[in-house]
């Protein structure tokens, strides 16, 4: 049985920093979206919802450790060119759902990886970034439509969603069902700002070689792209609501969802 234990985001101990982040070898940002609260007092629970970085890099043990999760489906949000060059490893057995997702700073990091290494200094990363979260809530609401209702067709069996870096796509995946669930807001943002610790602290010495090989600019941008600035997903929820008017409306207009759908999500997920 999943042990009910009421968590910040900030976990207070070692055991529950385990809860929230499960290393794999081959990948660095694989999370647990249960134990956090939501405002009427009920809480997500354990062990159902994953989000996640790419799953191209999995060892042996990997794929057993992810089968023993019994997950129901891995939804996998990258576009085709990320798949045709990094395929998951998905475990036999598990229903593979794909919701390609080319967002503008997943274009600008695959069509200019050339001019970025010449001169970094040309790309501003918190300008694609925030255009990145903008997009994501204003110009793929169909995809984020399908993902919420993959998650409501799981009926609270495990699942895992991710994209590459398990940061912005997967990022804005995590905060508008979280959202859903009503968990508030500001526990949403902390999670989102978790990457900085396990993706951009993965890379930690990576950065630090670039630093010495290409020079501090490029290393700053890089490092630019990789985190996950709060600002970031705070334009993309100021967007969606704009756009619909408030949150409530883009989950009905946008989402398609109906207040029993709402309602079969927090049965499902929250305890």
């Amino acid at each position: 049985m999943v042990e009910r234990v009421v968590e910040s985001v900030a976990p207070r101990s070692k055991s529950e920093v385990k809860k929230r982040h499960i290393p794999f070898s081959g990948m660095k940002n694989f999370r647990d979206l249960g134990g956090y609260q939501t405002a009427d007092g009920c809480m997500t629970r354990w062990r159902v919802l994953f989000r996640s970085d790419s799953l191209h890099k999995l060892s042996a043990g990997d794929v057993a450790k992810l089968s023993a999760l019994s997950l129901d489906r891995v939804i996998d949000f990258r576009s085709a060119l990320e798949k045709e060059q990094r395929p998951d490893q998905v475990p036999a057995g598990i229903h593979y759902v794909e919701i390609p997702i080319l967002d503008a700073s997943t274009r600008v990091w695959h069509e200019s990886r050339d001019d970025m290494v010449k001169d970094m200094r040309k790309f501003d990363p918190f300008k694609y970034m925030t255009e990145t979260n903008i997009e994501l809530a204003t110009q793929f609401t169909p995809e984020f439509r399908r993902f919420v209702h993959e998650v409501l067709s799981s009926n609270g069996r495990p699942l895992l969603f991710h994209c590459a870096a398990g940061k912005d796509r997967t990022g804005f995946g995590s905060a508008i069902l979280l959202r859903i669930l009503g968990v508030p807001q500001e526990t949403i943002l902390q999670d989102y700002t978790l990457t900085d610790k396990y993706m951009l602290g993965g890379y930690k010495w990576n950065l630090m070689l670039a630093q010495v090989l290409k020079g501090k600019p490029f290393a700053d941008g890089v490092r630019g792209f990789m985190r996950a600035h709060p600002a970031y997903l705070s334009a993309a929820f100021l967007a969606l609501e704009e756009a619909h008017g408030s949150f409530e409306k883009y989950v009905h207009a946008g989402l398609g969802l109906t207040e029993a759908d709402v309602e079969k999500l927090k049965h499902a997920y929250l305890e």
